[in-house]
């Protein structure tokens, strides 16, 4: 299976006086330091419309998206949209990141014993490289998958990790119905995932019931300090109100904090969850819920 994807990418906003009447009330929702990022995606979305001769209203899109996908990072974003949709196309996902240095613990959050292993043998300096470009591809899929609700990262497993354009499967249970390209675009990571209609999962038999747990009660400084010695921030500096986006300006840095607290407090946190707060509170009150 294979589908014709266009990917357009920015570094330049969206003028403001082009924006219709429902792009400038959504932009002024936004808190004023997310405004120029927001310019520049719906930039990049606004010209894939217009490529794609789809309507270039871009509050009229929602993500997920059965045709269309976006991803950002600090300064620049991409869109990437099915040319001709095929029948059997559920979804597209698109993911940008650029350079850094991973840590090698996160793997086993996103990658599966048959990925790490491939990994390992590879190259010392080149597996920072090759890490970032699975974390890409992962969310790429993830993305492109309609049924993410109830997915996280480590259930999407690529056929052949060393390649750049590839298969994957979404669970045991599912036939490999998604395909992926990766490359590298102006020093980032670039993955483009397809999801594509085929066999649905396999139910699975009810688990057997288990003795109910008593509740431990997780505070606020608890996690605020686990975060103060995984990110280096001074532990004064943290409050409910602090947002992520302060703390980790990228998806792969919110993955490292979020490795650490799963493993503190022995628990697990799907990407939608992860999606859903906005601050240091609200993720506190996740571990705790978790609990």
């Amino acid at each position: 299976m294979t589908e014709t994807v266009l990917a357009v990418w920015t570094r330049q906003p969206l003028a403001t006086h082009t924006l219709t009447r429902r792009e400038r009330d959504r932009l002024a929702e936004l808190p004023r330091r997310a405004r120029p990022q927001w310019l520049v995606s719906r930039h990049a979305l606004r010209v894939l419309l217009g490529v794609l001769g789809l309507p270039r209203e871009t509050t009229g899109y929602a993500f997920p998206h059965r045709r269309l996908s976006l991803s950002h990072i600090e300064g620049a974003a991409v869109a990437a949209g099915a040319v001709r949709p095929a029948p059997r196309l559920a979804g597209i996902g698109v993911d940008l990141e650029t350079d850094r240095q991973a840590r090698v613990d996160t793997a086993r959050f996103f990658l599966d014993e048959h990925e790490r292993s491939w990994l390992a043998s590879l190259p010392e300096h080149a597996r920072p490289s090759e890490q970032l470009r699975l974390w890409t591809v992962k969310e790429a899929l993830f993305k492109a998958d309609p049924d993410n609700r109830h997915t996280v990262l480590l259930d999407y497993r690529t056929l052949d990790a060393s390649a750049r354009r590839g298969s994957a499967r979404a669970g045991p249970h599912r036939e490999p119905v998604f395909g992926y390209a990766s490359t590298r675009l102006h020093g980032a990571h670039l993955s483009v995932a397809a999801a594509f209609h085929g066999e649905t999962r396999t139910p699975q038999a009810n688990a057997p019931e288990r003795e109910p747990t008593v509740p431990t009660a997780v505070t606020f400084d608890e996690v605020a300090d686990r975060i103060s010695t995984t990110l280096s921030i001074p532990v004064e500096k943290l409050t409910p109100e602090t947002t992520l986006r302060e703390l980790a300006a990228d998806s792969f840095l919110l993955v490292e904090m979020a490795v650490d607290l799963q493993e503190e407090f022995d628990t697990i946190f799907t990407q939608d969850e992860l999606r859903e707060i906005t601050t240091l509170g609200e993720l506190a009150g996740l571990v705790g819920a978790k609990v």
